[in-house]
């Protein structure tokens, strides 16, 4: 077994990198640089003349709020590139493992399983539910999972953003009205490496559920553990509406996980928190 990991430097693509490495699973992993998703040929190239047995897909276009600007670079990414890799897995009898996100749903449940409808508000969210609608359409036996919320050692998501902020400001304001499932990548990437043979729908997120308030509420009290005396005073609960971003968002995307028993999220953010700063 072998696994191509795409997306080199991404949150979840170093969660997975540092996971086979802890298990001794044989991998290589790709940056946009050396394999870009969007040239027909240099995918096809790829699957000629390297060994390997899984796709692990963790590449994709993820600029929420950009993507209402960019319909077809996001599009290009989170559905044709799909539609790409779900082909050539399937002439070349590799397993695919895809990420999908819960912005595919609009947030109208309390809760989504599986088997939910789908009905994206953004951009963002209509690119990858027609990746995941080329996905089933030309590989049915691949693995989808989708996840929410993601954040990690690496990269750049809303802890590492609120780290930085509650370091430089007295006051940080975060938006409370709507609800979802944090994930660490660490935890998506073991799940992952769980459905190696798998097919279908899974959805994987920590427990617990929060608005991005509480969320960073949890943030600056493990932040003060580590890091003090902190410069933020105050997480200053706001509306959606007060925020402003471009791209509408789910009131709530809790993301129901039956098929895991995955660890509550506060537990990953301690670790990220402390290798965050600890690499300052």
């Amino acid at each position: 077994m072998r696994l191509w990991i795409i997306g080199k430097r991404g949150i979840l693509s170093s969660a997975m990198q540092r996971k086979c490495q802890e298990k001794g699973i044989d991998y290589l992993a790709t940056s946009r640089k050396e394999v870009d998703l969007e040239h027909l040929e240099a995918v096809d190239a790829q699957f000629k003349t390297l060994m390997f047995t899984h796709v692990i897909n963790c590449a994709g276009y993820t600029a929420v709020d950009r993507a209402e600007e960019e319909e077809e670079k996001a599009l290009a990414l989170n559905a044709e590139a799909i539609e790409t890799l779900a082909k050539l897995s399937k002439m070349h009898g590799k397993k695919l493992i895809h990420f999908s996100t819960d912005y595919v749903f609009d947030g109208k449940e309390k809760g989504y399983d599986v088997q939910a409808v789908t009905a994206p508000l953004s951009v963002y969210g209509k690119s990858k539910e027609e990746g995941e609608k080329r996905l089933k359409q030309y590989y049915p036996e691949a693995c989808l999972i989708r996840t929410s919320w993601l954040f990690g050692k690496e990269g750049t998501h809303f802890v590492r953003t609120m780290i930085h902020l509650m370091q430089e400001q007295e006051m940080v304001g975060v938006v409370n009205d709507q609800w979802g499932r944090p994930t660490y990548a660490d935890d998506l990437a073991e799940a992952a490496l769980s459905l190696l043979d798998a097919s279908g729908t899974f959805h994987f997120a920590n427990l617990g559920e929060t608005t991005w308030h509480g969320f960073a509420e949890v943030i600056k009290k493990k932040l003060e553990e580590v890091c003090s005396p902190l410069k933020c005073q105050k997480v200053q609960p706001i509306s959606t509406a007060e925020f402003g971003a471009k791209a509408k968002r789910p009131p709530s995307s809790i993301l129901k996980t039956e098929a895991f028993s995955p660890s509550h999220w506060e537990k990953g953010l301690e670790e990220v928190i402390r290798h965050v700063i600890a690499t300052q």
